[in-house]
């Protein structure tokens, strides 16, 4: 096993290189060592090397003592909805969500959902793995293991946040990319009467295509494409565990999560009221702040990361929290991040408004432009941002949340490092087009990329 799989918020890793089967077997002897579980909830995403190591997974439970229910297909938000709406006593997904298909993966919840991360227990599973204490977890009696279709109370669970009968006929793209989220999309086409134009809809764990991520600009271009060819009306792409939804216009333009973000923000502070708590990550936090705080709720920006989002809004009893990568959380689905959800409340607003997409976006987009994620290779991302800090922090407000952030009069920007791949990440948002080429250009001769 190679302990660097243990990543802040999940486990990663090539297949079988990093992780194998026995890495599987002993993480549920070490969950157990450490967490006590007596049932767990597993699942799998569509990746070819799943099937093998869930079961060993399952295997390390039972020989554990520990009962396995097995929800099978799914995508990572139902696992989240399974242990949340059932009580049960913890979950794990094995997948390893947008990576290449040679990488496998899982993530980890306990009980009411509760993510499991660096600071709250899977650096502790990693040093009792380290210590052979998964060795010590034996058990006089097998646990029992069942299975369980969770499909139709998933589903049931998601249409609560929007009145199904305002949801007009839409015709709009999906692309699944090659993940089970096809299987709730088409089952929701059928009962909303929707007009879906699939993209990428059988499961396909070899991910012909590349890595089934949707925020990689080289993947844009069908679901652009299609949406024009077909005057769709909108689009969605998911990643291959479906806990991020992506979006675009009618015209096939690609929306930043950042405005998403607001927009969802807008549509929950209308339904729920102003004396809610909006979560954001500090990557770009204009569009969001400035809404928010139109509508009297409380902004607040918290480090990024899935694990991380979702224990800051258990704690702030956030009703909603975004990410710029397409993670949406909300607080009446356990806290925990759903990839169904954002669609729903897109399609129920499009329909009761009854203006195209484009306009609606148009409200958080005007006078605001950003650079978009920008990713660079550095010989250290530490010395990069500490040079960066250098040469800025005399020229605006500091904030330290996540990485390194700056605004000055015009223009803000937050650069940090990747939670799962050797990489610096760069945000620029500003007032005028000008200033994000221009603090671009002088981030870039201080960092010097590969």
């Amino acid at each position: 096993m190679n302990f660097n799989i243990f990543r802040a918020y999940d486990i990663r890793g090539v297949y079988p290189t990093d992780l194998d089967e026995d890495t599987y077997y002993r993480i549920a002897k070490a969950y157990t060592y450490l967490f006590k579980p007596t049932e767990v909830v597993v699942g799998m995403d569509a990746r070819v090397s799943s099937p093998p190591l869930k079961k060993s997974l399952v295997a390390g439970f039972l020989d554990a003592g520990v009962n396995v229910v097995d929800i099978g297909e799914i995508t990572t938000d139902m696992l989240y909805f399974a242990v949340g709406a059932y009580n049960y006593a913890g979950g794990i997904v094995v997948s390893a969500s947008h990576n290449p298909k040679q990488y496998n993966g899982m993530k980890l919840v306990r009980e009411k959902v509760t993510a499991i991360s660096s600071d709250t227990g899977l650096f502790d599973i990693r040093d009792a793995l380290k210590e052979g204490k998964d060795a010590e977890v034996t058990s006089t009696t097998k646990g029992k293991y069942e299975t369980r279709d969770v499909l139709d109370d998933y589903l049931e669970h998601v249409l609560r946040f929007v009145d199904r009968g305002a949801i007009r006929k839409f015709t709009f793209v999906g692309n699944a990319n090659f993940g089970y989220v096809c299987k709730p999309v088409k089952r929701l086409v059928e009962m909303l009467g929707l007009d879906l134009r699939p993209l990428n809809f059988e499961p396909d764990g070899s991910f012909p295509k590349g890595p089934p991520d949707p925020m990689l600009p080289e993947n844009r271009g069908e679901v652009e494409a299609l949406v024009r060819d077909s005057k769709a009306e909108f689009g969605v792409a998911w990643d291959a565990d479906a806990d991020r939804a992506m979006f675009f216009t009618e015209t096939g333009e690609f929306i930043s999560g950042a405005y998403i973000t607001a927009l969802l923000a807008k549509l929950l502070l209308e339904k729920y009221g102003p004396d809610n708590t909006i979560i954001f990550d500090p990557r770009v936090v204009w569009p969001t702040l400035e809404v928010v705080k139109a509508l009297g709720g409380k902004p607040l920006i918290s480090k990024g990361g899935h694990a991380f989002m979702k224990e800051r809004m258990r704690k702030e009893n956030g009703l909603f929290a975004g990410e710029m990568s397409g993670h949406y959380y909300f607080r009446d689905n356990f806290y925990a991040d759903n990839g169904i959800v954002p669609f729903l409340l897109v399609l129920e607003h499009l329909s009761l408004t009854g203006r195209p997409f484009s306009e609606i976006i148009g409200q958080f987009t005007k006078g605001h432009f950003m650079s978009g994620e920008l990713n660079y290779k550095v010989a250290s991302v530490n010395d990069a941002i500490t040079a960066v800090k250098e040469k800025f922090t005399e020229k605006g407000s500091v904030d330290l949340t996540d990485g390194y952030s700056l605004e000055g009069d015009n223009w803000r920007f937050n650069i940090r490092g990747s939670n799962t791949e050797p990489l610096l990440r760069l945000n620029i948002e500003a007032r005028e087009k000008s200033l994000v080429d221009k603090i671009k250009n002088e981030i870039e001769a201080i960092i010097q990329p590969a």
